[in-house]
């Protein structure tokens, strides 16, 4: 079955996939010959973004809805890739090599666990080794963010390679911080919340960096040397309660600049920092089409002709070609570089 669906996107130039190739974090998405055809029909689901990547970076993202996928819609392909540009017989381009990968918007639960462990302790009174594990909720922000994290470490994504590489990013953070930390050995055995406070505090702000927000923490668990790992076990049983209480105080720390937003907690209603969502920079410009927006039927579809698209707006000069915006007394496209006449286009 399986096969059958790849073959079927295969052969397919439109963009559209079933519940069952939605799974994980990020789906990576078969192209027919691994290209995106230019104008054809994109449908995003429901709490999922589309973003294109060619080589390790990022281009275009679009948010849930239907598009048809014209220059006008894709102005970093066109300035990265040149598809604005006409091939080497003067044909205008039809395709362009592509990877495309659906991002998942809904909250997610990582279950990871420390790839190593931390070497604590000093010498006056020995040394140790811990690790950790634990289950933790959570939500990408800002997919354009997160997938330049996941790019930078693979050209190309597969299907659960996002958690693979999400488990060693966090995996790596958290050995740090036992080392920057260096917690005494009756503070580990004694479920001294203050350990748990300062590494999520430290690791919240480490994943907000690429557009991950925690939301929920639990099955917490270090591992100790086996001498020690039964009575750490015996102490956390008593203190699990109150531990998972305060843990709330570490991410609350983090709310402290500009606005806040509230997201749950557990069972708890804390502050999260300013997530900025609508940042220019890692917004989708699709969003920006909103007002151009007409129902058709269940879907919502964009009017992608160019004339309607910037009807109502003549403080730009809008380039035929490609669709940029250039500014109203700029003789030729900032993207494409062709010239502009007063109603935008090539003279």
């Amino acid at each position: 079955m399986g096969l059958i669906k790849n073959l079927k996107h295969f052969f397919s130039s439109d963009i559209a996939p079933n519940k069952s190739d939605l799974v994980g974090l990020v789906s990576p998405y078969p192209l027919k010959y691994g290209k995106i055809k230019i104008n054809s029909k994109l449908k995003v689901p429901e709490n999922y973004s589309f973003v294109i990547g060619y080589n390790g970076k990022v281009l275009d993202s679009f948010k849930q809805g239907e598009y048809e996928l014209s220059l006008a819609m894709m102005p970093k392909c066109c300035k990265k890739l040149k598809i604005h540009l006409p091939d080497k017989k003067n044909n205008a381009k039809k395709s362009f090599k592509a990877n495309a990968y659906f991002v998942n918007m809904n909250s997610y639960f990582l279950n990871f666990k420390t790839l190593e462990k931390a070497e604590l302790g000093r010498r006056a009174t020995g040394f140790f080794k811990v690790g950790m594990s634990a289950k933790i909720k959570i939500k990408i922000s800002d997919e354009i963010k997160f997938m330049e994290m996941l790019l930078s470490e693979y050209s190309y994504v597969k299907q659960f390679e996002a958690e693979k590489i999400l488990n060693l990013y966090i995996s790596d953070f958290l050995v740090s911080l036992l080392f920057k930390y260096n917690f005494a050995l009756s503070e580990f055995l004694n479920f001294n919340p203050i350990i748990l406070d300062n590494l999520m505090r430290e690791l919240s702000h480490k994943l907000l960096k690429i557009g991950l927000i925690i939301e929920d923490m639990c099955d917490v668990n270090f591992v100790l040397p086996k001498k020690y790992q039964k009575e750490y076990e015996k102490n956390k049983l008593d203190k699990t309660d109150d531990t998972l209480k305060n843990k709330s105080v570490a991410l609350n720390e983090i709310n402290t600049i500009q606005k806040t937003k509230y997201v749950p907690f557990g069972n708890i209603v804390i502050e999260e920092s300013n997530i900025n969502l609508n940042n220019e920079e890692t917004i989708s410009h699709c969003e920006q089409n909103e007002k151009i927006e007409n129902t058709h039927g269940d879907s919502q579809f964009v009017d992608l002709n160019l004339d309607n698209l910037y009807k109502d707006d003549k403080e730009y000069k809008v380039c035929k070609v490609c669709g940029y915006k250039n500014k109203n007394n700029a003789e030729n496209c900032e993207v494409c570089e062709n010239k502009l006449n007063e109603n935008g286009g090539i003279q």
